[in-house]
């Protein structure tokens, strides 16, 4: 049986807390048997710590993501240096350009210290990217050595390809496949598989009021397989191998 991979599912987030065992069964009964939790600020970090102790199918990565930047200071970043010891990536982290954010200085500086501790680290990077890749593309140039996924990946082709040529994956989850536009199909259809990798979000990207969960992997793929004419278990057969490969799980 074909074993599928959620790459970004936030399962430390509150709305799990009294029944993430049965959310992941019910992943695991769809056949996502393994899931990547990304870090968005330091007072989540030790939250994560106690999932993957007891959850062996998940893993983590840490990062400062840009809408909590305000919140950090310098000592943050040594002590993500020392978490990156025991990560598959850096992140989440990246720039958001949507009104009420931290400013934009704050969150480039931020995105380029993780960019840089990725390089140390050989370590791949999980991007945050929202109306901002012309601004992600030039701090990537900057760090030449690093790569990773545009997690929630909402651009075209043209950018997609420009990130890919920067060895970044697109990352396709809930919220894309939720858009029925010109500009989805399109990218959908034109993306090459081996660049594109799957995930959720959850408990986002299904809305404001449903809660998101890593089963959800399905949908996305039956969506894409309808777009794309062909089978779904091709899709998260194909992207899961892209998640493991780009993570080195």
């Amino acid at each position: 049986m074909s074993s599928f991979i959620d790459s970004h599912c936030h399962l430390n987030h509150l709305s799990f807390e009294q029944d993430l065992t049965q959310v992941l069964q019910r992943a695991i009964d769809e056949g996502i048997t393994q899931f990547i939790v990304p870090g968005t600020r330091f007072d989540q970090w030790g939250n994560q710590q106690k999932l993957e102790q007891k959850y062996p199918n998940i893993y983590l990565a840490y990062g400062i993501h840009p809408w909590f930047c305000d919140l950090h200071h310098t000592e943050h970043l040594e002590q993500l240096d020392t978490l990156l010891h025991d990560a598959i990536a850096v992140g989440e982290c990246g720039l958001d350009t949507s009104p009420n954010k931290p400013s934009l200085e704050k969150q480039i500086f931020w995105f380029e210290a993780q960019l840089a501790l990725a390089e140390k680290h050989h370590l791949p990077v999980i991007v945050h990217s929202v109306k901002a890749i012309h601004l992600i593309l030039t701090s990537l140039k900057k760090h030449p050595q690093t790569h990773g996924v545009i997690h929630g990946f909402t651009g075209n082709i043209q950018q997609a390809e420009s990130l890919i040529k920067h060895e970044y994956l697109i990352g396709i989850g809930t919220r894309l496949v939720q858009a029925n536009t010109k500009k989805t199909q399109t990218l959908l259809q034109q993306l090459p598989l081996e660049y594109m990798i799957l995930e959720t979000d959850a408990p986002d990207g299904m809305g404001k009021h449903i809660r998101n969960e890593p089963k959800a992997l399905i949908l996305v793929a039956n969506i894409i397989a309808q777009i794309r004419q062909t089978n779904a278990n091709n899709i998260l057969d194909i992207c899961s191998k892209n998640t493991r490969e780009l993570f080195q799980l």
